[in-house]
């Protein structure tokens, strides 16, 4: 998206002569032409353009509190008690996607920061990432993935790195190593945030968010993992 900031004929009129000069599209249109390229790989950015002058504007989002239920629901006064949280955004994140932006705001904050610590058997030895996945199929809930039908692919880096893919049908679970061919969503994390995650050290949203956690493919099934799993 451009913002421009551009004279026109509406305001020709009411504008000082020397500031609609300086205010002429052309001083925005090499930044449409530019983002128009076929070899542009920005996407889903907001860019402010006008009298020789561009930079970037984002959205921001803080992190979610939720109050009340569905059969009860907040009221004002629950509002103005929590207004602190609903105003904070010292965790904000910006959001360059629908999907993103909704799995985030239904996903409220745990409120304590991760642990400082890195890994699923101690700070200072490499997670045994074979051993995660093991426990990860004993955390499987199949009372939670009724109806579910869903592959998910995991590209773990680091040391104790590799590829595991998971396939969620007939409320069964089969977790193997490899790559698999057609994956719903690929999840890439470095193999001692990942043990960190599925310990519950490092929520998924906070991974995700801090750019520890990077999703390919169908972002909102990536979230029926905290469904599936027990975490913890």
């Amino acid at each position: 998206t451009v913002a421009p900031l551009a004279a026109s004929r509406l305001t020709e009129d009411v504008m000082p002569p020397d500031l609609f000069e300086k205010m002429r599209p052309e001083y925005v249109a090499p930044l449409v032409l530019c983002l128009a390229a076929e070899g542009c790989q920005e996407n889903g950015e907001i860019f402010n353009a006008g009298m020789g002058y561009y930079n970037r504007a984002a959205v921001l989002t803080g992190s979610t509190i939720r109050l009340g239920d569905a059969a009860d629901p907040p009221a004002p006064e629950d509002i103005h008690n929590h207004w602190g949280r609903i105003n904070d955004l010292s965790e904000a994140a910006q959001y360059k996607d629908l999907n993103t932006a909704l799995g985030a705001f239904l996903t409220p904050s745990p409120g304590k920061k991760p642990t400082e610590t890195s890994s699923d058997t101690g700070p200072d030895t490499e997670p045994d990432i074979g051993a995660v996945f093991d426990r990860m199929a004993d955390r499987f809930q199949p009372d939670a993935a009724e109806g579910v039908d869903v592959v998910f692919q995991f590209h773990i880096s680091g040391e104790g790195g590799g590829d595991w893919y998971c396939i969620i049908r007939d409320q069964a679970c089969i977790i193997e190593p490899g790559v698999h061919e057609n994956p719903a969503c690929t999840l890439q994390m470095k193999d001692t945030d990942f043990a960190d995650m599925m310990a519950g050290r490092l929520p998924p949203m906070t991974a995700f968010t801090s750019g520890k956690l990077r999703i390919e493919g169908d972002v909102m099934k990536s979230q029926l993992i905290e469904k599936l799993f027990t975490i913890g």
